[in-house]
């Protein structure tokens, strides 16, 4: 009786040890994930005033630059608020428990 606990207790602690690592391993990942997207964000922020310069410089066409920057501010928009919203967790709606109606009379 004594070893069947004793089986059952280590298979316990090793799926919690596994839990552990999993969740230690998405957070890694995720982290990573902010990184690159943040990167992204900041190399079309340098792009699109780089090719506004050379459009600028070389074209001499002040639309042609005005383009260019309003693409590139779209994009980096695009790019700032997607990486602000992939970070919001959910809310656990699974219940009704967990919907807050605010403050009642």
């Amino acid at each position: 009786m004594a070893k069947k606990k004793n089986e059952r207790r280590d298979a316990r602690k090793e799926r919690a040890r596994a839990a552990k690592q999993a969740k230690r391993e998405a957070e890694a990942e995720a982290l990573r994930t902010r990184q690159r997207w943040r990167l992204a964000s900041i190399a079309v922020v340098i792009l699109s005033v780089a090719l506004a310069a050379i459009s600028y410089w070389v074209f001499d066409d002040p639309r042609l630059v005005g383009v260019c920057l309003l693409v590139g501010g779209v994009l980096f928009l695009l790019l700032a608020l997607g990486t602000l919203g992939a970070g919001v967790k959910p809310r656990d709606r699974r219940s009704a428990g967990s919907i807050d109606f605010g403050k009642r009379n």
